[in-house]
């Protein structure tokens, strides 16, 4: 119930193999208000096999984050206030509330850009599901993903015991690098717990909600499906699937165990994306820090070139 198609210029084709491969019997897609949500469902209808229903949505940015938006026809996309970026929240829900559509916040504790818990505090996000009988992602695949992101691959494997092998052996204090290579591993495990508890945290809000979701938050093929909702049976109509979400006939909702390969083996670019998010809070708060540094270190250069100028005169 979660995936999108624009953003990385995702093939429809490819996009249809992927739910085709984890035998999926319906998909949503809802691809960011800023890459045209209604022409990556028009892509998508035109390929659309038989056996799958497919889902049109969007994944609205309000003013408290993300918030995925479902219908059972095109007329979603003719609702232009849905698409405006930073939509006051209570305009955008009202919007859903009066036309009969679905709403779930996205990830609530996924990270302060984004996340409607992180935005307007748990007390605040309560008042809004009660009001407008709205629901909450209870498994988001990118976040539920992330120790994949982090050890689950060879190569990031190889560099996370090349670092604990530094730290401890007599090579690695010998050339002085221990000490780095501690605090970058502890930096890798410092990242995967506190995305896990992120994870539960989005799992225990989940029960203020009228309803739950889950979804891949797949950018790529490969992701489609690594997180899914299991209903007591089949949907036969987008009509009927909603309506299921909306009665809690769910059997199911989280990582996919129904498949082969329940996480998927990501590509190294999907990883680094992965990374790139789920370390995004931190990247931000050091993004000033190296201007300090220039500006210092052009301080102490201008310092150097005057004392060798007064030396030379």
């Amino acid at each position: 119930m979660h995936t999108h198609l624009n953003e990385k210029n995702i093939s429809p084709k490819d996009w249809w193999e992927a739910a085709r491969e984890k035998k999926l019997a319906a998909i949503a897609i809802t691809e960011h208000a800023e890459y045209d949500p209604g022409f990556a469902y028009s892509k998508l209808i035109e390929l659309k096999p038989k056996n799958i229903i497919l889902i049109p949505g969007m994944e609205a940015k309000t003013s408290a984050g993300h918030l995925l938006v479902f219908g059972t026809n095109k007329s979603l996309y003719s609702l232009p206030k849905l698409q405006q970026i930073n939509v006051p929240i209570e305009e955008a829900l009202e919007i859903v509330q009066r036309n009969g559509l679905l709403a779930s916040f996205s990830h609530p504790y996924g990270y302060k850009a984004d996340s409607t818990c992180l935005i307007l505090g748990e007390a605040k996000t309560k008042q809004l599901l009660k009001k407008y009988r709205a629901g909450t992602e209870y498994y988001n695949g990118m976040l539920g993903s992330a120790n994949n992101f982090i050890f689950a691959t060879q190569w990031i494997k190889k560099l996370y015991n090349f670092f604990d092998f530094a730290e401890k052996s007599r090579a690695g204090k010998a050339f002085m690098i221990a000490g780095r290579s501690g605090k970058i591993k502890r930096k890798l495990e410092e990242i995967s717990q506190e995305t896990l508890e992120r994870v539960r945290k989005g799992m225990i809000f989940s029960k203020n909600a009228a309803f739950i979701t889950a979804g891949s938050d797949a950018h790529y093929p490969r992701s489609i499906g690594t997180a899914v909702v299991k209903l007591k049976k089949r949907p036969h109509s987008e009509k009927e699937f909603l309506e299921m979400i909306r009665g809690e006939e769910i059997i199911w909702a989280g990582p996919n165990i129904y498949a082969r390969e329940p996480v998927d083996k990501l590509r190294k670019k999907e990883l680094l994306e992965g990374l790139r998010y789920i370390t995004a809070k931190k990247v931000k708060k050091k993004m000033k820090k190296p201007k300090i540094a220039r500006k210092i270190r052009k301080k102490m250069r201008i310092k150097r070139i005057k004392k060798k100028f007064k030396a030379l005169r």
